[in-house]
């Protein structure tokens, strides 16, 4: 008997997944709710932000390629 059942790990897989895509929805939106006067420090942080969510979408794409027996 496995201890790791495909079900199980597919159920953390999703967790892990809808997480991931919880962040990056708060990142969104807590960029859109600044109130950055400066266009200069706005182009950076949006720069960063567009970065993260990159990092975060390779990240989802790595897991979401894993395939359990």
């Amino acid at each position: 008997m496995a201890l790791y059942t495909s079900s199980f790990c597919y159920n953390i897989v999703s967790g892990i997944s809808s997480s991931l895509e919880d962040a990056k929805y708060e990142i969104k939106k807590n960029f859109e709710q600044m109130d950055l006067e400066n266009a200069s420090v706005e182009e950076e942080m949006r720069e960063m932000i567009e970065e993260m969510i990159a990092e975060i979408d390779q990240l989802l794409a790595t897991i979401q390629s894993v395939h359990f027996r």
